[in-house]
């Protein structure tokens, strides 16, 4: 495991639910697996709070408990990956809010904020939170065919549940089940919304976000994205259909779809042609530019294959990684270094000196960056000895190649390393400027209150004068610093998905 990622998780959780629960965390992200008098011991924690930050952490998915050997004691293991999907929360109610709409939004936020619960429970709450915020709030009969539509479309799924009596049970849920629509009656809702003491049916049915089918659209979005830069608005469009057509066809997750027939990427565009004026008349001319493009994300299904394509997943993000990679070692180096780089790249093993004749750099130079390449493990070394004849002196020869797979390894390191400095320096900033934060939010909580009372105008502004123009002016460049790294980290985590998703396929 890596120390940095250790010290990013534990930043992470100290921020959402403080240092008792980010020290069991750490504790658990170490030994991988331990049982709690363990985590009691090593933490120095009383148990009752071990106890608590345990509830606290497998209540929002983020520690898996099963039996140990004599099925008494349960032993507790830490989802790392799933504590960092915590920086994505903001990402994953943007998609959604982009795609399905406020209440879609709502419903995700909420179970993202309790980690799981019931469907009807939920409805009733994200109603009562729409019709404080709204003049014109949905109605209950809304709110539920939205939540249905968000576990019809996989985003949310039955969280696992136990069947037995054990000491320590084991969770578990089928296939079949993860995604059955509860029967929710809206007079039951009604009736409990007039009186708390009406039972609510499938209280006992819980839900959660499906991360996996968030990610599937954030992989999509990167692919029409790549696509929409590179050509046109017309070419993203015909890859987000080919898409959504491989999901009928083809498992999600797998390197290569099965061959999906161009006609019926004809007939969708034909039925939305007002919106796509351009891309039908010219829609084989763009299967060509797609086709021909280095991504190679799409190929024709075979020669007689009547015009059907397939869908390169892997091929298309191992060149889409290729793409990052140079352009670190361009902005990490310069353009010489990026040069080498794709040479060697171009010639999979390369002598020095063939490095300094091709790449058209002085050989100084070219060693120097060469060698420093290697260092920063973006290069590696291949040695091969060849013994002369009659047991002469044996010569050695050195080639330069890259190992992908290691090269997207450290750059993932790098950017946890990056991420831990992000995060600590908006603490640091948060702790240095703590007094004149906490007086604002004094004053905005006093103003609240002041609104709601029916306060004057010469009042509220007199409140208001409580913070002065030159705190006016510290709290306003605080604020650009909070939102120029909060930006940061999010394009951090996009790059560490990116490389994530090459070594899922890898």
């Amino acid at each position: 495991m890596s120390v940095i990622l250790g010290k990013v998780i534990s930043l992470i959780l100290t921020e959402r639910f403080g240092p008792v629960v980010s020290s069991v965390g750490a504790f658990l992200f170490k030994r991988q697996s331990s049982p709690i008098l363990y985590v009691r011991k090593g933490t120095d924690l009383p148990l009752s709070k071990v106890k608590e930050a345990l509830c606290i952490l497998i209540k929002h998915r983020l520690v898996t408990f099963k039996a140990n050997k004599n099925e008494n004691l349960a032993n507790y293991s830490l989802d790392s990956e799933k504590v960092l999907y915590m920086l994505r929360y903001p990402k994953y109610l943007n998609l959604i809010k982009t795609q399905y709409g406020d209440e879609a939004e709502m419903i995700v936020e909420e179970i993202l904020q309790r980690g799981y619960w019931s469907a009807p429970e939920l409805i009733l709450k994200v109603h009562e939170r729409m019709s404080k915020n709204s003049d014109r709030p949905p109605t209950l009969v809304h709110i539920k065919d939205k939540l249905i539509f968000l576990i019809t479309a996989k985003y949310l799924q039955r969280i696992p549940y136990s069947t037995d009596e054990k000491p320590v049970p084991d969770l578990h849920v089928d296939e079949k089940e993860m995604h059955v629509i509860p029967n929710i009656e809206i007079k039951n809702l009604v009736a409990h919304q007039a009186d708390s003491s009406v039972a609510l049916s499938y209280k006992n049915i819980y839900w959660a976000v499906n991360f996996d089918r968030f990610h599937q659209d954030m992989r999509d979005r990167i692919m029409v994205t790549a696509f929409t830069r590179k050509f046109d608005e017309c070419s993203g469009e015909i890859i987000k259909l080919f898409l959504r057509q491989m999901y009928i066809r083809t498992e999600p997750w797998a390197d290569v779809s099965n061959p999906i027939p161009a006609i019926e990427i004809k007939d969708i565009l034909k039925r939305q042609q007002s919106n796509n004026s351009h891309t039908l008349p010219f829609f084989d001319q763009y299967i060509n530019i797609i086709e021909q493009d280095n991504s190679k994300l799409l190929r024709k299904a075979g020669e007689a294959s009547g015009g059907s394509y397939q869908i390169y997943l892997k091929e298309a993000f191992t060149q889409f990684v290729w793409e990052l990679v140079e352009q670190v070692v361009l902005e990490k180096y310069d353009s010489k270094a990026a040069r080498i780089f794709r040479l060697v790249k171009l010639k999979p093993y390369i002598e020095p000196d063939q490095i300094q004749q091709l790449a058209m750099i002085p050989a100084k130079d070219a060693k120097k960056l060469s060698y420093q390449l290697y260092e920063e493990n973006f290069l590696h070394i291949q040695e091969l000895r060849k013994t002369s004849a009659n047991n002469g002196p044996t010569k050695n020869f050195t080639l330069f190649h890259i190992q992908l797979e290691n090269v997207v390894r450290m750059l993932l390191e790098m950017c946890y390393k990056t991420l831990f400095n992000h995060i600590s320096r908006r603490n640091h900033e948060k702790e240095l400027n703590k007094r004149i934060i906490d007086k604002k939010q004094r004053v905005e909580t006093i103003l609240l209150g002041m609104r709601a009372q029916g306060a004057t105008e010469e009042q509220i502004n007199d409140i208001e004068e409580m913070i002065t123009p030159p705190e006016k002016e510290i709290l306003s460049n605080i604020d650009k610093i909070m939102k120029k790294l909060s930006t940061i980290e999010l394009e951090i985590d996009d790059t560490i998905f990116l490389l994530k998703t090459f070594l899922l396929y890898y």
